[in-house]
């Protein structure tokens, strides 16, 4: 028994998808006609988690549940169709007999309407592959193409500071909100270990970033931490393209982004201690052996401000 069921783009033309790997059942949006005539029946990709599958596993609950009801409608309406049409026409074929009558009153029927599925209300961040040239809308970050799987770095990396940013930005409203809900130290420590942790985001994500560019333009093999390390990274373009991290940062950048690169190293892998290793390749003569790192908003933000221009620069090459 086949059923058709037909969907209904949101205005903007787009479907609505969800990842059917259960550790992620990441939802996204993808433009129908690209989901018609580019997208492969054998390979969709998730663009959060990475996950491959045949593109009849990506619908979502929503989707699911009204095809179930169309489906359950459709069923029980064909059932009292075939009930009447069987008790109907044996009552009626008793109607003259004198020994045997049988009598049928139809139930109350459903009724059955195939409405077509619509999808939930469009979403602000919509991506064109740069790849491919599949359109798709996501509600934060994503990572891969779903047609092609290809990963932007660029979009990527300019997505994940922008968040940072943001996050920085609402600190204050942020601690205020949460000193409502569990008190003024315990919010004190946790926007505290959000500002801490904003420095390795920062980093980790000019990491990925600069790897990324790195390799368009150079097969010199990297270790997964060379651009997590100011000097080596810089040393590593100038070599490949000429140009290092001093084309387009002044050297009180370098020192500053050196600086913060050392404050996220000893903060992850030390606890914050200082320790006599964060002296030596620091430079920073503000602490002493065993003392613990404070972490303004202002650091946070100036290397952010550090790596975008980096960044800018690297774009170029």
């Amino acid at each position: 028994m086949d059923i058709p069921i037909k969907l209904l783009s949101d205005e903007k033309g787009y479907l609505d998808r969800e990842c059917p790997n259960e550790n992620c059942l990441y939802t996204f949006k993808i433009n129908m006609q690209d989901w018609s005539d580019k997208v492969s029946d054998d390979e969709v990709h998730c663009p959060m988690c990475g996950h491959i599958d045949t593109s009849d596993k990506w619908w979502t609950q929503a989707q699911l549940d009204a095809a179930r009801e169309i489906a359950i409608n459709y069923a029980m309406n064909m059932i009292h169709e075939k009930l009447d049409d069987a008790f109907g026409s044996l009552a009626k074929s008793t109607r003259r007999n004198k020994y045997v009558k049988i009598t049928y009153k139809p139930g109350k029927r459903i009724g059955f309407t195939n409405n077509p599925i619509g999808q939930s209300e469009e979403w602000e961040t919509d991506i064109t592959c740069e790849s491919c040239g599949t359109r798709y809308s996501v509600i934060g970050s994503a990572y891969f193409c779903p047609c092609c799987g290809y990963n932007s770095a660029i979009s990527v990396f300019d997505e994940s500071l922008d968040s940072i940013e943001k996050m920085l930005d609402s600190l204050e409203e942020m601690n205020e909100l949460l000193t409502k809900s569990y008190g003024r130290d315990k919010a004190e420590t946790m926007c505290r270990g959000l500002l801490e942790s904003s420095l390795g985001d920062i980093v980790s994500a000019f990491q990925k970033f600069a790897e990324c560019v790195f390799k368009t333009k150079s097969s010199v093999s990297v270790k997964v931490n060379d651009f997590q390390i100011v000097e080596k990274g810089s040393k590593l373009f100038a070599d490949a393209v000429g140009k290092g991290y001093d084309e387009w940062l002044s050297s009180k950048e370098l020192q500053q982004m050196n600086l913060l690169f050392q404050k996220r190293h000893i903060l992850e892998h030390n606890g914050g201690i200082v320790d006599e290793r964060y002296l030596k390749q620091s430079g920073d003569t503000s602490y002493v052996l065993g003392q613990h790192l404070v972490v303004r908003k202002e650091d946070a933000l100036e290397l952010l401000n550090i790596i975008k221009k980096l960044s800018t620069g690297l774009k170029t090459i």
